[in-house]
């Protein structure tokens, strides 16, 4: 099974809204990530250091394109990259996290 992880920098003072907005996420993101085979995703967060660690049933370019393409989703990252430091590439590409090892 596909595995991701990403990591991005919350903007100063943004910590308990971020936190407050994770608390009350919109059903239809969860939907979305459901919807196009995301089986696990959770958020960790160091201060202003978020890692989002995720799995998926597709491979991870395609479950990304497919949650780019849901409406309630780009809603969604419009609102919660407000909270924080640009984390795409020059591309417009998550910064994806490279897997170097896993537990056997």
């Amino acid at each position: 099974m596909p595995r991701f992880c990403y990591t991005f920098v919350l903007l100063p003072g943004t910590i308990k809204q971020y936190e407050q907005e994770h608390a009350e996420i919109w059903p239809g993101v969860v939907a979305a990530m459901r919807r196009v085979g995301v089986t696990e995703f959770s958020l960790f967060r160091r201060d202003h250091t978020v890692t989002a660690y995720g799995e998926c049933t597709e491979p991870i370019d395609a479950t990304f394109a497919a949650l780019d393409a849901d409406p309630e989703n780009v809603r969604w990252s419009g609102h919660i990259r407000s909270l924080m430091h640009d984390p795409l590439d020059e591309n417009g590409e998550l910064l994806f996290a490279q897997e170097i090892w896993r537990m056997p």
